[in-house]
């Protein structure tokens, strides 16, 4: 009788529903935030903001997976583990830019 070994193995692959929304809902979030803290320097500045001259976009949603630590470590042991998925959460970000003329 032989054994059968394992050398090669990928998997499970996670993924996000309704990922464009939530796009859209970190974008909104994020753009909510840059007017409301651009509303405030105004105020300090004594000016008032105008239209929007520019705007720009970075983060755009980057999944990440927080694993326990020894998860990842890869560690060897001599008892074969049971087969276990790594507890975490993905995240989707945006950062924006938002530019206004001032008055």
């Amino acid at each position: 009788m032989g054994t059968v070994g394992v050398s090669n193995l990928s998997g499970p692959n996670f993924t996000i529903d309704n990922e464009d929304g939530l796009k859209a809902e970190a974008r909104k979030k994020a753009i909510d935030d840059a007017k409301t803290k651009a509303e405030a320097l105004a105020k300090d500045l004594g000016v008032s903001l105008g239209k929007i001259t520019s705007f720009n976009e970075g983060g755009g949603g980057y999944p990440m997976m927080y694993a326990k630590a020894e998860m990842m470590s890869g560690g060897v042991s001599s008892a074969p583990a049971p087969a276990e998925l790594p507890k975490g959460e993905n995240t989707i970000t945006s950062d924006v830019t938002i530019t206004y003329e001032i008055r």
